[in-house]
């Protein structure tokens, strides 16, 4: 059984993408500007300019930073532009900018919209060249931007000794995969942005259901059939499993993403001539995966999307949820739960002739060509993702999403998490095969969602839907 422990402050902040922020508009520093949101400001709503709920005292403080050998205040007096999503990790950093801004004499402006909203001005921003914004969240179009050339590459103030000192940054804390995805996914040995956060594919399932049947935790894939075929078999108004059916390149693939890996195969066998989408690893995954929603999951899974797998899990509806964020935990498991006292966590389950291999996502922090000033964005970038201001979020301001594994390995934070949660996001990072984002993932891997979902739909067999994903994937690249 799972230990429960006193999480709330947790739960009510750090559920990821479960949670929504209402910061709107432009700020500055520490400040937070509700006008656009409803009022809930994420955290517990008191963040003030000088980041210590009201007091003079900064924080962090600033000797945490002043050991490091960077010049640190050589741009004094000017700013940095920020733009990012409405996400937990602003709400969490934001307190600590006053930090950052009395260490380096850099004012920083703050320009935050919804998902959407952020996207298509920063694809204005960097394709007209208007270079508005100093640093700003990137994802999946990392590889897009870099070669249509509207991203500046991080490598040339890394190389610069008034900027960076590697022992004080130690970028060997970073976890493998996260470093992998701010090197464009592996598409470049060159850095893209600067990793801020990270969710990693775990496994949860019923406990109460488990004891009462006598079941033990999956970790290979037949296992967890039979566990979610007794589940269903034997209680009524309650599947045996659920999990993302949605099409969508963040949905149903990137649940599937992590099977074909574990099957073997890989996203491009040969990029990018041939996308190995046709291959009898991915389909080996994609036919286990739509049996398992076929047979054991709720009506119309091939429509679900995230929120709703959340949903239902959190309603008592189903057994297993099979894979997906670890940021569900607090969701799951809090007092807005049916089942807040009878959730497990565990890794996801792997073939057992396989290798475990979960999939990650990191949102990073980049800079583009055009920007003012890259500079000060690089401080900036450096200062946020450091040790001091990383384990300040995570210990003082209910974070739950870092892409350090000393955060992951520190009591005070796994007291505050759990031990369960914790350890197994430790173990899971420590081995996630993340997604490679290549230029044109967005628009292929749109289409390679479609054709799962018509498999999970029963129009078509999941053999027929990667066949035809694989001429989908290699078609768009012959264009």
């Amino acid at each position: 059984m799972t230990k429960k422990l006193d999480r709330r402050k947790f739960i009510e902040t750090a559920a990821g993408t479960a949670l929504a922020t209402s910061i709107a508009g432009c700020t500055r520093g520490g400040e937070q500007d509700n006008s656009g949101g409803d009022g809930n400001s994420g955290g517990d709503g008191n963040s003030s300019d000088d980041g210590s709920d009201g007091s003079d005292e900064l924080a962090i403080p600033l000797a945490e930073y002043e050991n490091a050998d960077i010049d640190w205040r050589q741009f004094e007096g000017t700013k940095v532009n920020v733009s990012a999503v409405q996400h937990p990790w602003v709400d969490a950093i934001q307190p600590a900018v006053p930090v950052f801004e009395e260490l380096t004499g850099i004012d920083v402006e703050w320009n935050i919209l919804p998902e959407q909203q952020f996207r298509t001005q920063r694809q204005t921003d960097v394709s007209t060249g208007a270079g508005q914004f100093d640093v700003f969240f990137m994802d999946q179009v990392v590889n897009q931007f870099r070669e249509e050339g509207w991203l500046q590459t991080l490598d040339e103030f890394f190389d610069d000794e008034s900027l960076y000192d590697e022992s004080w940054w130690k970028p060997d804390d970073l976890f493998e995969s996260s470093r992998l995805q701010a090197h464009g996914g592996g598409y470049t040995d060159q850095w893209t942005g600067i990793p801020i956060t990270v969710e990693v594919q775990t496994q949860f399932y019923r406990t109460d259901l488990y004891e009462k049947h006598g079941l033990s935790v999956a970790e290979d894939l037949e296992t967890f059939v039979e566990n979610a075929k007794t589940i269903h078999e034997n209680e009524s108004e309650v599947v045996g499993t659920v999990g993302r059916g949605q099409q969508g390149y963040g949905m149903n693939i990137y649940i599937l993403n992590t099977f074909l890996r574990q099957n073997g195969a890989e996203l491009w066998t040969d990029f990018p001539d041939d996308s190995g989408l046709d291959t009898d690893g991915v389909i080996n995954a994609a036919e286990w995966y739509t049996d398992l929603l076929q047979s054991y999951g709720p009506d119309g899974a091939s429509t679900q999307n995230w929120s709703e797998v959340l949903s239902t899990m959190q309603e008592g509806r189903a057994g297993h949820i099979v894979a997906d964020a670890n940021l569900f935990w607090p969701d799951l498991t809090g007092e807005d739960s049916d089942m807040g006292d009878s959730i497990g966590i565990a890794k996801v389950p792997s073939p057992a002739d396989g290798e475990f291999g979960p999939n990650a996502y990191n949102w990073q922090i980049s800079t583009s060509k055009n920007a003012e000033n890259s500079e000060q964005g690089f401080l900036f970038m450096l200062w946020a993702s450091s040790q001091p201001t990383n384990t300040w979020m995570h210990l003082e301001n209910e974070a739950a999403f870092s892409v350090r594994q000393s955060v992951w390995e520190n009591d005070e934070f796994r007291s505050r998490v759990g031990e369960d949660f914790a350890q197994v996001t430790l173990e899971s990072l420590q081995e996630a095969k993340p997604d490679p984002f290549d230029r044109k993932y967005p628009e292929w891997g749109q289409r390679y969602s479609e054709e799962l979902q018509r498999a999970i739909n029963g129009q078509i067999s999941a053999e027929e839907a990667m066949v035809q994903a694989a001429e989908n994937a290699e078609a768009i690249y012959d264009e």
